[in-house]
């Protein structure tokens, strides 16, 4: 009888084949018990690239045309070059935060956490499909940058986004002028006596300006400039609501009427050379220097940091001390009321009535009290 060889002491093979389909079959268990919950994730799928991903989620996430333009430019000018070749299981929360703080040197912190989110979105959306088992950079937020109280300038100054009184209004209004001629200054007041956002004003229409009956209209289909890159086009308001009829104080029909007679432009407010704004242009050579001041022609900070949109602010603020009814307010800021009181208020005529005639007393107490310090 042939006795089997005795296997030596450190001989361990037979041990590693044990091991390994224990831990084979303990995969197989695991394995299926994803499958039965619904958790597995398919490592093929992991392995498809952001910029396949991206593709295929363009088709089917539907949002307005103004969204869409905004999303394809953030993604085809900085997240797919950045991380488009890199399967979505080799993202790391690490590597997007360091390039978003590259970004943040170059961009406002408004556009670089759009494109942050956007990505997070995008990433979400393939945690949904199963195609990676979580968003590596979920909650990701971009900080504001820490700044150094200045003494010698006022806090209402320094606040996030200050936003002007009636009187720096139209002192900036006055550089304006002088900087980007009449209808850039009429642009200006016309935004903080009636609370139009940026694309609604320099997207306005002349055939929307009823002025012997006293009012603006923001169109539904085509009521505002859009701007994404270096493509401007007309389109839709922000929301349903936008689309409104805008009440005009006496002293604003003869304002927008000089403006309108002064060019054969189809939209209202245009650059002196006839082109529809954009919004980093006006902000460089106009609204920057005006609020903050232009050393170069002796010109002190009126209201430093502050943005155009700011104006609406000022308008919502001006309603508010005028004691406008909540009905009014919320229509003429394109917003809808909420709750019940959004069902049984309604706008009348005597409430558009006061609305004018209290515009127009605050007007003309501005401007005396101007002449008179001037």
């Amino acid at each position: 009888m042939i006795k089997a060889a005795r296997q030596p002491p450190w001989d361990r093979s037979d041990h590693f084949v044990r091991t390994s389909k224990t831990e084979a079959l303990a995969a197989a268990e695991d394995l299926d018990s994803d499958q039965r919950r619904g958790t597995f994730i398919d490592p093929n799928d992991s392995r498809t690239s952001l910029a396949e991903w991206a593709s295929q989620w363009r088709k089917t996430h539907l949002v307005a045309a103004s969204t869409q333009a905004k999303y394809d430019h953030y993604l085809d000018q900085h997240i797919l070059p950045a991380f488009g070749r890199l399967a979505l299981d080799q993202i790391r929360r690490s590597a997007v935060k360091q390039w978003a703080i590259g970004l943040r040197a170059r961009y406002s912190l408004a556009s670089v956490r759009g494109i942050v989110t956007l990505m997070s979105l995008l990433l979400t959306a393939a945690v949904e499909e199963r195609m990676i088992a979580i968003n590596p950079i979920q909650g990701l937020r971009m900080a504001e940058p820490r700044t150094h109280h200045q003494p010698d300038v006022d806090l209402r100054q320094t606040a996030k986004r200050p936003i002007p009184t009636s009187d720096q209004v139209l002192a900036i209004a006055d550089r304006i002028h002088l900087l980007g001629g009449r209808p850039a200054q009429v642009m200006v007041i016309t935004a903080a006596f009636t609370g139009m956002r940026w694309g609604e004003i320099t997207g306005l229409s002349k055939t929307n300006c009823h002025l012997d009956q006293g009012y603006l209209r923001v169109d539904p289909d085509n009521g505002s400039l859009h701007e994404v890159g270096a493509r401007l086009w007309l389109g839709p308001p922000k929301t349903d609501a936008a689309a409104r009829r805008i009440d005009l104080p006496p002293f604003l029909i003869v304002l927008l009427r000089e403006v309108i007679d002064s060019h054969d432009h189809p939209q209202v407010f245009i650059t002196p050379d006839g082109h529809w704004h954009r919004r980093s242009n006006f902000a460089r050579r106009l609204w920057r220097p005006a609020c903050d001041g232009d050393p170069s022609r002796k010109w002190p900070f009126i209201l430093p940091g502050a943005v155009f949109h700011g104006l609406r602010h000022h308008h919502k603020t001006m309603l508010d001390e005028l004691g406008i009814e909540d009905a009014l307010k919320y229509e003429r800021m394109g917003h809808r009321m909420p709750g019940i009181a959004g069902v049984y208020s309604h706008v009348t005529d005597p409430m558009r009535q006061k609305l004018g005639d209290r515009l127009e007393q605050r007007w003309t107490t501005l401007t005396v009290r101007r002449a008179q310090s001037s």
